[in-house]
């Protein structure tokens, strides 16, 4: 009985949070469209999602681009010669 026991729980937790980590997401992002839907309509909840998974986009092309200000950069680069 120590503390073994509660280690390998939380491992077991933590694989299948990673095997599942799709379906949660899904699951969560249904709950989140559907209290929306409910608490402003279907259109602006909807607009309110679209924002959501724009912002998503771009938060993580910046992370892959190492920061806001280098993402940014490439949308203004001079193209002259």
């Amino acid at each position: 009985m120590g503390c073994g026991t509660v280690d390998g729980r939380q491992d077991d937790l933590r694989t299948w949070l990673a095997d599942n980590k799709g379906k949660i997401l899904g699951t969560a992002a249904g709950i989140l469209l559907g209290w929306l839907t409910l608490q402003y309509g279907f259109l602006k909840a909807l607009f309110l999602m679209l924002c959501l998974a724009v912002g998503y986009i771009i938060g993580a092309s910046a992370d892959q681009q190492g920061g806001l200000r280098n993402l940014l950069a490439g949308f203004f680069i001079s193209r002259r010669r």
